[in-house]
């Protein structure tokens, strides 16, 4: 029989704060961390309202010259949130033990466009110095399995080592992959998830021309107040905020967290991945049902098993009707009973890293016992589940389910059960 796959530590860093502790605070409160930033220029970018994170720019200065030099502020965050994500579970006590083996430590971080911002910088340098020559660490920086490369250097894991670029499903996919090394018995621990920073002029500027972004026109509420423009589920969504961040979680199989003594934060009991064959851009409904429905069937579990459901949410029309319209279909009369919520209002949507960030709010929340709120919340007829408006509020949890739904097509569903903390 396979062992229990059981999370053991986990971390975030986003807009928010840059731990997870802040970053759940700031949930609780129903603040929200988008704002405008001169950073995001007119004269390069079409959209100024974002979620930074601030303090893990290019060429911040680190411990380790090495990451400095890289300069891509994915593998800084990730690296930043690999060390709180080991020493929350524990590991860092244990990993100078003669019975710890590196060679059974997985790395699984996913991102969708690794580091696109060192590109950017060498591009600028480049342009400012008018030659064509650029760093020497550009492309060991902007590859996207640097982020679990640097883990995997930094920290002495040196097991299977994988990097999914599926779009804003990468750190969820992460996350499934190294629950699949551990079944499959080559790893007894995995750090895994997903960190992204795409803050360059030519993705927000395409993020933008294609629609896919909040727009503050006049007459909007966003205009005089930029923390609004992230309105999941609600009548009067426009489109989504881009943010960034990073979040990763330590599992292990349960015979290895009992071994060295770890407590149990949650056990993920079910994970599933699949592909709409669709569209470049829109989900397709009966995909992502089939995946839902599938993912709790192996995990054995009935839709009144199911107790929250953390959103993709995105804020955009199209898609958070869809979202809406499949809970319907799969879990039925439960779906109105039970609380739905989407944090990208209160952060944004980090992309690749953003179904790592909802992965660890979702252990946070079996941990407290509570749930998020769906922050800058009007009610939208059509739309009629209960997405946990504007408050966040006490639950009782055993079961929390996590989604998400990437351009191309890439999708994903975490389950998470209440560990025995």
């Amino acid at each position: 029989m396979p062992e229990r796959v059981v999370v053991v530590g986990h971390s975030a860093i986003t807009c928010l704060g840059r731990d997870m502790d802040a970053t759940w605070q700031g949930l609780m409160e129903c603040r929200s961390g988008l704002k405008s930033h001169e950073k995001l220029s007119p004269d390069r970018y079409l959209r100024d309202v974002a979620g930074l994170v601030e303090g893990y720019d290019p060429g911040t200065p680190t411990e380790e010259a090495l990451v400095s030099r890289l300069e891509a502020k994915s593998i800084h965050m990730a690296i930043a949130a690999a060390r709180m994500a080991l020493a929350d579970a524990g590991l860092d006590r244990i990993q100078a033990s003669d019975d710890y083996d590196p060679h059974r430590v997985a790395v699984c971080v996913g991102s969708a466009f690794g580091g696109q911002d060192l590109l950017q910088l060498e591009l600028d340098r480049s342009s400012r110095r008018k030659t064509n020559s650029v760093g020497p660490y550009l492309v060991p920086g902007m590859i996207i399995n640097q982020a679990s490369g640097q883990i995997a250097q930094h920290f002495n894991a040196y097991g299977p080592s994988v990097s999914p670029a599926n779009a804003c499903a990468a750190g969820g996919h992460s996350v499934a992959m190294a629950a699949m090394h551990l079944v499959a018995g080559e790893a007894d621990f995995a750090i895994c998830g997903g960190t992204e920073s795409a803050f360059t002029p030519s993705i927000v500027n395409g993020f933008a021309t294609m629609k896919a972004l909040a727009n503050r026109k006049e007459g909007d509420r966003a205009h005089t107040d930029p923390s609004q423009a992230s309105r999941p589920f609600s009548a009067d969504r426009m489109g989504f905020v881009m943010s960034e961040g990073a979040a990763l979680l330590v599992l292990a199989t349960e015979s290895a967290a009992r071994k060295w003594g770890l407590p149990v934060q949650a056990e993920l009991i079910g994970w599933g991945t699949n592909s709409d064959g669709y569209h470049v851009t829109t989900p397709h409904h009966d995909r992502i049902a089939y995946l839902l429905k599938n993912t709790l069937s192996r995990a054995k579990l009935s839709p009144s098993q199911v107790d929250y459901y953390n959103a993709h949410g995105t804020s955009t029309v199209v898609l958070d009707r869809l979202e809406t319209e499949v809970l319907k279909e799969v879990l039925g009369q439960r779906a109105r009973e039970i609380p739905v919520s989407s944090i990208k209002g209160a952060i944004g949507h980090a992309l690749g890293a953003a179904s790592a960030i909802e992965a660890a709010v979702c252990v946070h929340s079996l941990m407290e016992q509570r749930v998020p709120p769906t922050i800058n919340h009007v009610p939208d007829p059509e739309l009629d589940l209960d997405f946990v408006p504007n408050h966040s509020r006490p639950a009782n949890l055993e079961v929390v389910v996590s989604a998400s739904f990437g351009f191309g097509g890439t999708n994903n569903v975490l389950i998470f059960k209440r560990g025995d903390q």
